[in-house]
Order: structure tokens, then sequence, then C-alpha cells
């Protein structure tokens, strides 16, 4: 990421009943899959990636927060071309805010961080009769266990599966991880096809960049697969604080 095109934060509303209502005209039944559709179809190439949505229980109003190339005037100026009425009231345009982030970090920094993942793992044609397949991680793990010996916990496994999507990036290294909350949920990638069930997780932690670069690589791509259905989006804290907002 150069000094003239740094990285931008963005942070939006989404007004769920409105959000809601679109997704039911469109006939999409998996929120991921339908806030990827409405950030493609309102922002095109600028549109952020990866991202994160936060729903509060029983609320009207989610918070939209990404990563991306375009901060929230050329946002707002590509909904103005592409997005539909409907889709404006979803996420509107006043609503938008962006910041950029650093365009350099330093290595030995030690962060904080909250992350959604989706914790599989893909199997080959070899190994499987369905090429490419993905599999909870802690769940194929549990089944490699031998008759009799007590698998390790999901929070331990989950923690080693990020710790090597980080270090595969050569960006960061896992100083430690709890996870925060764990459910499984239907996925859908395009419309009319078969759903697939997988691990939806929640984990916090600690940091240290290991290499600038990388680093800012890793900020800007997320961590895992499904990084734009809403997984993968590293938001950042001072390492030893709660996150908060």
């Amino acid at each position: 990421m150069s000094q003239s095109a740094p990285l931008q934060m963005i942070r939006a509303d989404i007004a769920v009943s409105e959000f809601d209502r679109w997704m039911g005209s469109r006939g999409l039944a998996d929120a991921d899959h339908a806030l990827h559709c409405l950030l493609t179809e309102s922002f095109g190439e600028l549109a952020p990636r990866p991202f994160r949505a936060l729903f509060p229980r029983g609320g009207t109003t989610g918070t939209l927060y990404g990563y991306g190339p375009a901060g929230a005037v050329a946002l707002q100026d590509a909904a103005g071309l592409f997005a539909c009425p409907l889709q404006s009231k979803i996420i509107p345009a006043g609503s938008l805010d962006s910041k950029p982030m650093p365009s350099e970090w330093q290595a030995g920094q030690r962060l904080g961080f909250e992350v959604r993942i989706r914790p599989v793992i893909r199997r080959s044609r070899r190994a499987y009769s369905h090429p490419g397949r993905e599999f909870d991680a802690f769940q194929y793990e549990a089944e490699q266990q031998p008759k009799g010996e007590t698998p390790r916990s999901r929070e331990a496994v989950y923690t080693d599966w990020l710790s090597r999507q980080l270090e595969g990036r050569s960006g960061a290294r896992l100083e430690s991880a709890t996870l925060q909350s764990f459910q499984r949920t239907r996925a859908y990638r395009k419309r009319n096809t078969i759903y697939s069930e997988g691990p939806d997780a929640l984990m916090r932690g600690e940091l240290v960049i290991t290499d600038g670069s990388a680093f800012a690589a890793l900020l800007a791509g997320g961590v895992g697969r499904h990084r734009a259905y809403g997984y993968g989006m590293l938001l950042l804290r001072p390492a030893g604080h709660a996150l908060r907002g």
C-alpha cells in the first residue's frame, strides 16, 4: 500500500429493516452473502473487503466496518451511481465515515485484535470424493484422534489455526488468543445453490508484527477463507486493553 493511497478503514450504519426487506426481495437467505452482494452492487470495485458487520440483538441499526482502497467520499460517489434506492436506504450515504490506516507498521509492535473467522481446512481430491471440500478444523482433528484419547479443546485448535494463518502470510506472530463465541452457520455463496455448514468463531487476542509490509498486506487482505463474506477482518486495539464499541 503506497503512501499516496493508504488503506482506508470504513464505518457505516446498516438499516436492519431495510436490509431484511431487500434480502427478501432478492430471495437471499444468508446475511453474509447478502452483504457481499450489497457492497459489490453499491460500490463496485471500491467495495470494502474484508468487512465485518455487527447486528445488535433486537436493534434497528447495525454497523459495518471494512478495509478498502476508497474513503467515504469516493464510496458515496460510487453509491450515487450504482446503488438502487432501497440499497441507498440500507447504507445511508451520510453515515459513511473513513480514516486512513498507517502506511508503515513497525516490526516488533504488539497489538490487540478481534477477528471473526471461519476456521476450516480443505482436503484434496485424493483424500475425499468431494474436491476442495471444507472441514471444521476442530471436528477434523477430533476425528483423527485414536479411540479413547481426549481431543484438544475447540479454543486450542482454533488458536493454532489462526496462528498458522498469520504466520503463513509472514506478517505477524500470534501471542495469545481466546475463543469468545462459536456457532455453526449455513453459508450460501451463490444464489439457488446448496448451502454449506461450518464454524463461525469470534476470537480476541494479541499479536506481534514481524514484517511491516507483510502486515499491511495481511490487514488489507484479511485472515483465512470467506474474507469477502464478513470474515477475516482484523479489528485492532491497544495491547492489554479490552475492545469496546
